[in-house]
């Protein structure tokens, strides 16, 4: 599908509908008859109808409304969207014309350039900066994940089109994703529950690995880093290896099987939770450091680990599943150090895996100063 929209003239959205069943244009509003008698005396029914607010969200630098409706809601259509080359689009109050350069409205209908969705990729691409195009890509993820899915196993191929589009700019390996060129910067992503009260689980089906943003229904967000900040950011892990088993027929769509084997500076911790009010905190205690604020993937819960065939258990913390019963725990995790940039050290909040005892699964992120981990121990991990 991303080459018919990509390879389009024109794309028409039916911005203002819901779904297939929804009409195009949308119902104009019944006017109102208004009694008038003229001059002469002779009378007539004047008819009126309101005008709409054209720019409900309007932007305060001016410029022409920007489309909304349903459709922006649907993950399909943001890949649909961002790779086709002009878009008109049918919204409820009045055509908006969208390209790689501008977009203009009925109402607002300058000559002036704006930024637009078409324009991410192939402007990020002109620039020629290493970095502008992973910022394209982690933009559109972000955007993305906050949009709705009638079909959950579609994650990974509702965003394929665009993974291609990445592939082909950078020449990189899609880890389920993430980019191998780009993997220190792509495994840092935070759900946006830590931020907000929202409540969000793990998924009872599994549909990709737990370093991926796709194994989440959460909207997520990326390290955002100033100019300053990008230049004394230093990746501290090696990939040594990675699996990616396709599904079907699309190597960037839905997966069956991944796992990433890495190298990387390590820290022994224990995660406490903590519930403040209807609101669940979790924090990091790291031996000779105060307390670590964690930003969860999801709820967390503490769990017994079987250690392969054997009859023994070792205590972790995974993440919690609809049903689970959620409690304080105190609980051992491991701190991998992803990324150094100023003072600061980034990295993932780890937890043996249920799958494999012999690899581990993530569970959120941190950031600390770099004496939290100076005691860190470089090992070999496999991340499910």
């Amino acid at each position: 599908m991303g080459s018919i929209y990509q390879n389009s003239y024109v794309t028409i959205s039916a911005t203002n509908s819901g779904d297939g069943s929804s009409r195009c244009l949308g119902e104009r509003r019944k006017p109102v008859r208004i009694p008038y008698t003229n001059t002469t005396k002779k009378e007539f029914a004047v008819r009126a109808r309101k005008i709409l607010d054209h720019h409900p969200s309007a932007n305060p630098d001016g410029g022409p409304a920007k489309p909304i409706g349903p459709l922006t809601s649907r993950a399909w259509a943001l890949q649909e969207h961002v790779l086709s080359t002009r878009i008109l689009h049918y919204t409820a109050t009045e055509l908006l014309f969208e390209c790689k350069t501008s977009y203009r409205c009925e109402c607002s209908p300058e000559r002036k350039s704006y930024p637009t969705t078409p324009s991410l990729i192939p402007k990020a691409v002109a620039s020629k900066k290493p970095h502008a195009v992973w910022q394209a890509w982690q933009t559109i993820v972000g955007k993305y994940s906050s949009r709705d899915l009638t079909v959950a196993t579609d994650k990974l191929p509702a965003i394929s089109g665009i993974a291609s589009k990445i592939r082909k700019a950078t020449h990189s390996e899609y880890l389920a994703g993430l980019w191998k060129a780009n993997l220190a910067s792509d495994m840092l992503w935070s759900a946006a529950s830590a931020a907000h009260s929202v409540v969000h689980y793990a998924l009872d089906t599994w549909r990709a690995p737990s370093f991926s943003w796709a194994s989440l229904d959460a909207p997520i967000s990326y390290t955002t880093l100033d100019d300053e900040e990008r230049e004394t950011f230093v990746p501290m892990i090696s990939l040594l290896a990675s699996s990616v088993t396709p599904k079907g027929l699309n190597p960037l769509g839905t997966v069956s099987d991944t796992s990433i084997t890495i190298r990387g500076p390590t820290t022994a911790a224990t995660l406490c939770s903590e519930q403040n009010g209807a609101k669940w905190t979790y924090l990091l205690l790291i031996k000779g450091t105060s307390t670590i604020p964690v930003r969860p993937d999801c709820l967390l819960v503490d769990a017994e680990i079987k250690l392969g065939g054997e009859a023994q258990t070792r205590k972790s913390v995974r993440r919690a599943r609809q049903g689970d019963s959620l409690r304080n725990f105190k609980a051992p995790v491991l701190c991998l150090s992803i990324a150094r940039y100023d003072n600061l050290i980034a990295g993932i909040v780890l937890g043996i895996s249920e799958q494999n005892p012999a690899a581990w699964e993530r569970l959120g992120t941190f950031a600390a100063g770099t004496e939290a981990v100076q005691n860190a121990k470089a090992k070999e991990l496999i991340l499910l």
